[in-house]
């Protein structure tokens, strides 16, 4: 009697005990979801820029079409950068914005050859401060994705962002941040009167911001110049290398699947400025996204980007992408919801679904004594 006694008590502190572990376990999922519902999904940091181009003067600089395209797929972000009073910051409209106050705006003077295919870049006018993580407010810096676009190598602590220590909430759920590291300004160096070459080598910079959560943008006029295989054994200490090459589409590299080619979208070209950025913002976007074939989406929002005048950008490579992209997206779900909607609404099918999916298989298993009514029976 006394041994029945004890075992029904055992029963019923098991009980309580599955019915603890399933709300604790429940409670952490919620606690989980909650945290990357409100996550920032993205951080963009880099300096704005004045581009002058034939004496005229426009805005430019990687965060700016960074914000343009971020813009155009509906993804808010986060945006630190630097920039003097007078700045014009109108593309960064309807994001977080964090400005580095500084005396000068980073300045570009654009000249051509006459043939108009071989740029040349002179730094007129350099802010007087670096970016670091100290400039980023806590809650930007765990961003499920951050974009770094650096036009000087004194642009910002690229190697900072990418080793930072997380807190302890993300390493328990496992939180992996995806980095993009548009390194084209890390590949530069100025002399004395600001003009722009580009270093033969990797510099320190690139090499010190390589981690296996990197992806790294170059274009082929760094890279070209470089020992073969470069890449390729640099791709095998990061996640991946993308090497754009124009008309060409794009290089990209992994350690496991080697060189594979990013095909381009045939456009006629009015102005290639601001393409690379936007081919980087455009592919992290649509990686964050578990984008089958991101670099696809990247190519075709790079072409939207090239079809533009400079006079109208960065501001109308937002309005190209969005006359085109929302359109067909809207097109493609209205699609889906035509050949789905009714499968899909069927209280039968969720009856069916929910019957086989591992939550119920699981605890029909090894919580049978509990009874969950239609939801798994």
């Amino acid at each position: 009697m006394q041994t029945s006694a004890l075992r029904s008590k055992a029963w019923r502190m098991l009980a309580r005990l599955g019915k603890a572990t399933l709300a604790a376990a429940a409670a952490f999922l919620v606690a989980i979801l909650l945290t990357e519902f409100y996550r920032t999904p993205v951080l963009l940091v880099g300096n704005l820029t004045i581009d002058i181009v034939d004496k005229k003067k426009a805005l430019g600089g990687a965060i700016s079409y960074a914000a343009a395209v971020a813009t155009a797929f509906g993804v808010k972000s986060c945006i630190v950068t630097a920039a003097s009073s007078d700045a014009n910051l109108t593309v960064f409209d309807g994001h977080e914005l964090h400005i580095v106050s500084t005396e000068d705006t980073l300045t570009f003077e654009h000249t051509y050859t006459w043939w108009g295919n071989h740029r040349k870049l002179r730094v007129t006018a350099q802010p007087n401060v670096t970016l670091t993580l100290e400039h980023v407010p806590n809650h930007c810096r765990r961003a499920k994705t951050i974009l770094l676009g650096p036009l000087t190598p004194t642009d910002l602590d690229a190697a900072a962002f990418v080793h930072q220590e997380h807190g302890w909430w993300d390493r328990l759920v496992g939180f992996k941040q995806n980095i993009g590291f548009m390194a084209q300004g890390e590949q530069r160096v100025l002399d004395k009167a600001g003009r722009v070459y580009p270093f033969k080598d990797p510099s320190q910079h690139v090499l010190d911001a390589l981690s296996g959560r990197t992806s790294v943008f170059l274009s082929d006029v760094e890279t070209d110049s470089w020992p073969p295989d470069t890449v390729q054994q640099l791709a095998a200490q990061s996640d991946r290398w993308l090497v754009t090459r124009g008309e060409f589409g794009a290089h990209e590299f992994t350690a496991d699947k080697g060189m594979s080619l990013v095909e381009p979208v045939k456009v006629t070209a009015v102005d290639t400025n601001g393409a690379g950025d936007t081919f980087a913002t455009a592919y992290m976007i649509a990686l964050a996204a578990r984008d089958s074939n991101p670099g696809q989406k990247a190519s075709w929002a790079a072409s939207r980007a090239v079809q533009q005048p400079q006079s109208c950008k960065p501001h109308c490579v937002t309005e190209a992408i969005q006359r085109e992209w929302w359109p067909a997206r809207t097109r493609q779900q209205l699609h889906w919801l035509r050949g789905n909607a009714t499968q899909t609404l069927s209280l039968q099918y969720l009856h069916q679904t929910l019957q086989h999916s591992p939550f119920c298989q699981y605890t029909k298993h090894h919580f049978s004594q509990y009874n969950l009514g239609w939801l798994c029976s």
